[in-house]
Parts: C-alpha cells; structure tokens; sequence
C-alpha cells in the first residue's frame, strides 16, 4: 500500500468546537480512520462520535481517560483539542506511545511544558505540529511572498492588534458541574475551581489557570506570522502591561467568579531588526481597523 493511500488509526482528545473542527479536516483529507474519542464531558463526545460515523462511518471508541485510551488503542496519530492547561502532558503522553501529534494552539500554556514538549517529540523521533494554520491560508501565503520579495523596503516596526467589544464584566454564580461532566479531571493539573459557565466551555481561554488571555488566544497566530515571514527566531527583549480597568475586579470564590485574564495589554517585543507592538483590548471594539471582507 503506497503511503498516499494509508489510513492512519486516528484518536482525538478534546472533542469540543474546535477539536472537531480540527478532525473533519482531518478526515476530509481522507487518510484518517478515526478509532478513538476521549473527553470527560459526555455532553460534548456524545455528539462528536455521532457525526464521525455519520460523515465517515467510522465507528470510534470512547473514553475519558486519555492515558487509557494510549494504552489500548495505541492509535498513529493524535489530535489534541483540548484547553491550554492539558497540552502539555496528553502531547508528551502520546508521542511516548508511538503516536505523531497535532496539538492545538498554543503548543502550551508555559515556556517549560513547551520545551518539554520539544524534548519529548526529538526523543521519540515523532512529528508534533502546532496548529498555526495560518501558515497555509492563501493570502497570508500571498502577502508572506510579497513581504519577502523585498517590495515594502526595510521593515523597522510591525504593528499586531486585537480589538474586541465588551465592558464591566458581571460575577456569574458557581453551580454544580453539568451531569456526564468529570470537572476535576477537566481541571486536572491546574487549580480546581468551583465549576462556572464562564469556563466551560469556550470560556477558559480568559482564566489564568487554564490558558493565558488574548495574548495567548490571538497573539500566538500574529507574533507566529512575523517569526514565519522574516525568519527572526525569538526578540532580545520583551515588555508588557495592562490590566482591567474596564472588566472590574476579579472574583474567585466559593460562590461566584468573573474571568481573570487582562481585558487590555500592551507589549513590546524588540527584535534584531524590528520592534514589534502587540495590542489588544476586551472593550471599545474598532471595526474600521478591520479589513473588508
């Protein structure tokens, strides 16, 4: 069987908005069989599983437990979809097992999971892609190339921005975990919080303890474009402020949490040749700083 025609025994971990999206992709390529799901919400892999049957009729297993799903299943590729906070240990896992992992963005949610990531991935011999997939939409291909060829002249700053709406933000009371919800282990090896609908799901990215705001949500895609574009490994300086003068407060308490993440910041970032500013706020959305669609 010729490579271009093998089906990889594919698992995916993390079955939410954004890890399926990842696995239709993945099986519309059409070199995938999927043969496992893991989640710890059954509310989310519920659903999941039955659209992967109806679109491909494969027929995965379920599990909660993605060490266990490894052991058993032993599948050849991995996608992991799920928040920032368990990357680093479900990637180096599944490279350990003999798999190649596709890792959602951001490849972690400290520099030392990243590094250890890396590591994890060299001693393995195993391929680990980050989903930067910006990289292949055609017109940043397109404006990389012209960037490239040296048409705009010499670049002394580039500018990065992410302007959402939005305002004082309101304490929303904790409540129990939603039945078929395993919240300890979604919390896992981050702080277990009182469960709250702000965090789950799609909500974590603004918590601290699971991911790292809109910096690490949006920046990574932007500062990843400019290392791609002009080959620049990493700046020689870094600074950074901001806060929550609009969003108020943080609260975290028994009863009731608000996110905790900036809902603005300011950093610099000083490269070799350049300097770059990132931008980004949670309030006094700016639509005519967007491009036309």
């Amino acid at each position: 069987m010729q490579a271009k025609d093998k089906k990889y025994r594919t698992a995916l971990i993390g079955t939410g908005w954004w890890g399926m999206n990842i696995l239709r992709e993945a099986m519309a390529a059409g070199q995938s069989q999927v043969i496992a799901m893991c989640d710890v919400d059954e509310n989310q892999i519920t659903p999941a599983a039955a659209e992967v049957t109806r679109l491909s009729g494969d027929q995965p297993k379920l599990y909660k437990d993605y060490r266990e799903m490894l052991a058993k299943e032993k599948p050849e590729v991995v996608i992991v979809g799920t928040p920032d906070h368990w990357h680093a240990l479900i990637a180096i896992a599944a490279v350990e097992s003999g798999a190649h992992v596709y890792v959602e963005k951001p490849i972690s949610h400290t520099i030392n999971e990243g590094r250890a990531m890396v590591n994890a991935a060299r001693a393995a011999k195993r391929v680990m892609q980050v989903g930067t997939h910006r990289r292949i939409s055609p017109h940043n291909i397109s404006g990389r190339d012209f960037i490239r060829s040296g048409k705009v002249g010499k670049i002394g700053m580039v500018r990065c921005f992410v302007h959402y709406g939005g305002g004082p933000e309101k304490v929303e009371p904790n409540t129990e975990p939603p039945k078929g919800l395993d919240w300890e282990m979604w919390c896992g090896p981050a702080p277990l919080r009182p469960f709250n609908k702000k965090i789950h799901t799609r909500g974590f990215r603004n918590f601290l303890d699971y991911a790292n705001g809109t910096l690490g949500d949006w920046g990574i895609h932007w500062i990843d474009q400019i290392l791609w574009i002009t080959g620049e490994k990493y700046p020689r300086k870094v600074f950074s402020t901001g806060g929550r003068q609009i969003a108020g407060p943080v609260v975290n308490t028994k009863e009731a949490q608000t996110t905790d993440a900036p809902d603005h910041q300011l950093a610099a970032f000083e490269f070799e040749q350049f300097t770059v500013s990132w931008e980004h706020r949670r309030f006094g959305a700016n639509n005519a700083e967007k491009t036309h669609p």
